[in-house]
């Protein structure tokens, strides 16, 4: 998945809530995770995973950035499907 809205003001609206977990590994830039009241800089090589029921997004951070994403399928459901 290519990432390109930066990082920068999130407000609750850009969060998203559903059951299940997400992974993802970035392979080029940096990700930075938006995980409730937590602000996550994940950067190339680096990976995170977290319960997707925490209010969370995730935005690049000076440039685009490439991430391998594993959904469980409500994961799938949430991001690939609406």
């Amino acid at each position: 998945m290519r990432i390109t809205d930066q990082a920068g003001s999130v407000t609750s609206d850009d969060m998203g809530v559903h059951p299940g977990r997400d992974w993802f590994t970035v392979l080029s830039g940096t990700v930075v995770l938006y995980l409730g009241e937590r602000v996550i800089r994940v950067e190339t090589g680096q990976a995170a995973s977290f319960s997707t029921m925490t209010p969370h997004t995730l935005r690049s951070d000076r440039g685009p950035a490439e991430i391998l994403i594993i959904l469980d399928h409500n994961g799938e459901r949430s991001h690939l499907h609406s």
